[in-house]
């Protein structure tokens, strides 16, 4: 059984999917399964709604919930839905966190990022490819939403153009380098301004032998981040710049050993050094220098 909140809205029993129907009642069930089966205030679920709840609020959610029952009857998953007496009032969807898309999302996503750091990349490569899969699109599609609940939302999009850097910097570290072009620049399509991923596709370039193709690359990014979008580029991103020039294998590579227990990949070491590739996502404004915010 899973709940999906990872593009449209629905749960799946064996064979069987159910997509919920109506926009409030697809945010009731985002802001409960988001909980991780806590108890949700009448309160709090009113503010992942509404912005600026109507004096109906109370009996529209109460509407909801009995609605979003009535939906999950014909799926066994009725008794899920529990009201908490006394307090104000509150609901609980009892889910395990395999059961919900999002959750597992993030998990493996935290085990993917914690196994990198670990320069165990084949093993991070794998959670992460896994995380991945679940993905069918952004959370919230066709949602009622609050801005508070679609903060939550932002952050899991942003978690998931994370999830996508740090997979081609594990597969970059085996030994792959060209072949990750396609996906790093659909990537930087969806997010321009993440220096991570211009530090990747230099690095693809330069480690598949193609030096001009790393240089123009660079040429790219300054002109994307620099000219167009105002950002101040890294001395990080600068750096790799001239390790490219002076044809520096070693600097390019980000001092790379191999991970314990791993083998290099293609002959080439197989772990980027992630003070480097994974830690920066953004460039910093050009009102800011690299040691602070300028007065």
């Amino acid at each position: 059984m899973l709940f999906r909140l990872l593009g449209r809205v629905q749960v799946e029993t064996g064979d069987t999917s159910c997509v919920i129907a109506s926009a409030p009642i697809r945010g009731l069930l985002a802001a409960l399964l988001l909980e991780e089966g806590r108890f949700v205030s009448v309160e709090q679920l009113m503010g992942s709604l509404w912005d600026d709840p109507p004096d109906s609020a109370r009996k529209n959610l109460r509407l909801h919930v009995a609605r979003l029952r009535g939906q999950l009857a014909p799926l066994g998953l009725r008794e899920r839905l529990s009201t908490l007496r006394g307090g104000g009032g509150g609901y609980r969807l009892l889910a395990a966190p395999e059961e919900v898309d999002a959750v597992q999302f993030k998990r493996l996503t935290a085990r993917g990022f914690t196994e990198l750091l670990a320069r165990c990349a084949g093993a991070a490569e794998t959670t992460l490819a896994r995380a991945l899969q679940l993905w069918q699109g952004p959370i919230g599609q066709d949602c009622t939403a609050s801005e508070r609940l679609r903060s939550r939302f932002v952050a899991l999009d942003e978690l998931h153009l994370t999830a996508r850097e740090r997979l081609v910097e594990a597969r970059l570290c085996r030994g792959r380098t060209i072949d990750l072009i396609p996906e790093i620049l659909d990537i930087l399509a969806a997010a321009p301004f993440r220096e991570t991923s211009w530090a990747h596709l230099m690095r693809a370039y330069y480690l598949g032998g193609d030096v001009a193709g790393a240089i123009s690359a660079w040429d790219r990014a300054t002109a994307t981040l620099g000219d167009r979008l105002g950002l101040d580029l890294s001395a990080e991103l600068c750096d790799l710049h001239l390790s490219v020039l002076r044809r520096d294998d070693h600097a390019v590579r980000g001092s790379l050993v191999p991970p314990p227990g791993e083998p290099s990949g293609r002959g080439h070491s197989a772990t980027v050094h992630s003070q480097r590739a994974v830690g920066r996502g953004r460039g910093l404004p050009r009102t800011a220098s690299r040691g602070g915010l300028q007065s």
